[in-house]
């Protein structure tokens, strides 16, 4: 349908203001912004209205698989296509595999989501179109609908108070870990990106007060938030993620990389670890008994004595984790298909029913593909993180994608390979979730600098 020229101008008016042109995909702009549209409520639906996102993410690879195979061949060629083409031939191999072996252990169909759900971030990279402002945009309204999870979802001040208190709470989100890794996460960004927030509310007189006390609250909630979930592995993860950040922007600033934006992160960094040493000195004693509830277990564990290591947190997962050893060692190349780390929980000879009948993964993502997947799985896993890392820094250096937010990045993702030692957060919705919006925000840039769309024409005129 061609529409009236007026009705043209006006959608052409709105995309641009509401979403920068995409450079990736050649599009009407009507369909641009509806497309934006659809990829910033994606980012509000998951924490807040949980049950539409589901069809929102249907949606968004209906139009995604329409936009790419209609406007944007090209992108067909970047190796993250070939990387999801790889996750579905997987999938497909295990279950092939346990349905000839173990036919009665066999899932009825192969189940394309479990690794295919990785790949979200690349349908919102095509959306984003290549362009930091549309970035930080999704990620803004990602971080507000979090900050209103605990209102919304959760206990409000209710769960706040019984947080200070000293209980674990989790914000109506699955679990307090999950409910850690999704916070620790938006206090990484806000670390990092601060300068670029502040260098724009410099603009105007009447905007940087009202910006820095708003980012202020959000590194405070944030900060509360993972102090009161009471999750170890997201406390020593975001340590890591600092003291990487730390080094990384000292390293820079004494090679010569921008020295006054730099230091000003660095001043930044400063008074935000400051602020983080002053809630531990305050909530100390919530930080002092978690530590001290497992160690006991820990120290079990460190002598060898994995039997008498009781059913706690820590206990929990080294029994799963040692019960997982045999059937991983059984069928090493292509695992036991899409139950098989349920089929290690049920088949285990000293988990407790209770907790046999509550469990159905092995609180670590790496075991879980293994297992369920086999070398294969975990070869694609290696393959996907290594081609973000090293196409991030070949993006970066072309200076397509920002400094700012290549640090995020390297700093989400070593908390983020850490924190999946612990919890099998890829095979949730709320790693998916998290994993596909930070990625989605750096693949954009990577794509615009080898899959543009002017590089697209380029090249066809040159053949």
């Amino acid at each position: 349908m061609i529409l009236p020229d007026g009705i043209s101008e006006r959608l052409s008016s709105a995309g641009g203001a509401l979403w920068q042109r995409n450079h990736l995909l050649d599009i009407p702009p009507f369909m641009q912004l509806f497309g934006g549209l659809v990829v910033l409520f994606s980012a509000i639906a998951w924490p807040l209205a949980e049950p539409l996102s589901g069809p929102t993410a249907i949606l968004l690879v209906l139009i995604t698989g329409w936009a790419v195979f209609r406007h944007g061949r090209h992108l067909l060629r970047s190796p993250v296509a070939w990387l999801f083409a790889a996750a579905l031939a997987v999938q497909i191999a295990s279950w092939i595999s346990v349905q000839l072996s173990h036919p009665e252990w066999a899932e009825s169909s192969p189940k394309m989501h479990r690794l295919g759900h990785w790949f979200a971030f690349a349908a919102i990279a095509c959306w984003l179109g290549g362009s930091t402002r549309n970035a930080l945009a999704l990620w803004t309204v990602a971080l507000v609908s979090l900050l209103l999870t605990p209102w919304v979802t959760g206990g409000g001040f209710a769960e706040w108070t019984a947080g200070a208190a000293g209980k674990r709470v989790d914000f109506g989100i699955r679990n307090a870990q999950h409910t850690a890794m999704l916070f620790g996460t938006a206090l990484i960004g806000l670390l990092v990106l601060a300068p670029r927030l502040f260098r724009w509310a410099r603009r105007s007189a009447y905007t940087l007060l009202p910006v820095g006390l708003l980012w202020l609250a959000a590194v405070i909630a944030c900060s509360l938030a993972v102090l009161y979930t009471q999750t170890r592995a997201v406390w020593l993860g975001l340590a890591l993620a600092v003291l990487f950040l730390l080094t990384a922007v000292l390293w820079a600033q004494f090679a010569g990389f921008g020295r006054r934006r730099l230091r000003r992160l660095v001043v930044m960094s400063t008074l935000i670890l400051a602020l983080l040493v002053a809630l531990g000195g305050k909530f100390g004693g919530i930080v002092a008994e978690r530590l001290e509830y497992e160690h006991h277990a820990i120290g079990l564990v460190l002598a060898g004595d994995i039997d008498s290591v009781p059913y706690t947190s820590t206990g929990i997962r080294v029994h799963t984790w040692v019960d997982a050893l045999p059937w991983i060692q059984e069928r090493p190349l292509l695992g036991w298909g899409g139950k098989g780390r349920r089929l290690v929980i049920e088949h285990s000879e000293t988990m407790p029913r209770q907790l046999k009948d509550t469990m159905g993964h092995l609180h670590n993502s790496y075991l879980d593909l293994q297992v369920n997947n086999g070398l294969l799985g975990s070869l694609l896993l290696l393959a996907l993180i290594g081609w973000l890392l090293l196409a991030s820094l070949r993006a970066w250096r072309q200076g397509v994608l920002p400094g700012d937010l290549l640090l995020f990045f390297l700093g989400f993702m070593l908390y983020w390979l850490w924190i999946n030692c612990f919890e099998s957060y890829l095979f949730f919705g709320s790693g998916g979730y998290v994993f596909g919006l930070v990625c989605a925000g750096v693949v954009t840039h990577v794509l615009r600098a080898g899959y543009s769309v002017k590089g697209a024409e380029s090249a066809l005129k040159g053949a």
